[in-house]
């Protein structure tokens, strides 16, 4: 089994109070359309918001791959594999 390697924890930032968020939603970046994106994440998250999700996924990542790297790389190994040619049949030219 892989021993996990000792991951760095980043600074969670507190969140903010309402008037704080709303001065920053008024005037911290341009106005993006709603969902614009295949997976149908916000785009009005605050940095902080956007960050905590981000380092959520990174450590769901870390997690995974410690428990299942070895499996993992065998299936894109067999994945990437050539499919198998029939060496007997004819060639048609």
């Amino acid at each position: 089994m892989v021993k996990p390697k000792p991951t760095k924890r980043r600074k969670r930032h507190a969140p903010r109070s309402k008037d704080q968020a709303a001065r920053y939603a008024s005037t911290s970046h341009a106005p993006r359309p709603p969902y614009a994106n295949p997976l149908a994440i916000p785009t009005y998250w605050t940095p902080e918001q956007a960050i905590a999700v981000f380092e959520l996924i990174d450590d769901l990542r870390e997690t995974i791959c410690a428990l299942y790297l070895n499996d993992l790389q065998d299936m894109i190994h067999q994945q990437r594999q050539p499919a198998n040619l029939d060496l007997n049949d004819d060639i048609p030219f």
